[in-house]
């Protein structure tokens, strides 16, 4: 019975760590990539256009190839910040679940030295997490 409640609690700390997760942006951060990068190829041709002197281009294709270039940059920059960090960030709730888990499976499977498990209540749960967290907090800093 004992080993029915550390199990259920463990399932139920794995699915709410999945309820929190988020679909994968990666999808997003690679638009704004490519984004990024038609801009820069878009901004080029539009100023090896008016260095080669290409008939129909004046000195605004230029600037506008400088512009498209400038915001190509921007945009490749962003998105690959944002990425780093946010893969930073899915890591550290990983390590902070793995770290979770541990700890609830470590505290049920304290016992009173005869064998026998002890099952934790709601509140020393609640306890058990804001520790957590705290520690979490110090860990930061």
């Amino acid at each position: 019975m004992e080993e029915n409640k550390n199990e259920e609690l463990q399932e139920q700390v794995q699915t709410e760590s999945q309820k929190e997760q988020k679909p994968s942006s990666n999808a997003r951060f690679m638009l704004w990539t490519l984004a990024g990068i038609y801009l820069l190829y878009t901004g080029y041709s539009l100023c090896k256009g008016f260095i080669t002197g290409a008939e129909g281009t004046g000195i605004g294709f230029m600037f506008a190839g400088i512009a498209f270039a400038v915001i190509g940059v921007g945009l490749l920059v962003v998105s690959i910040k944002t990425m780093i960090s946010e893969d930073k960030l899915k890591k550290a709730k990983a390590a902070k679940d793995a770290a979770m888990l541990a700890a609830a499976g470590s505290e049920l499977d304290k016992g009173d030295g005869s064998g026998t498990k002890k099952s934790m209540s709601i509140s020393e749960r609640a306890n058990l997490a804001k520790r957590l967290e705290n520690e979490e907090e110090s860990e930061e800093e």
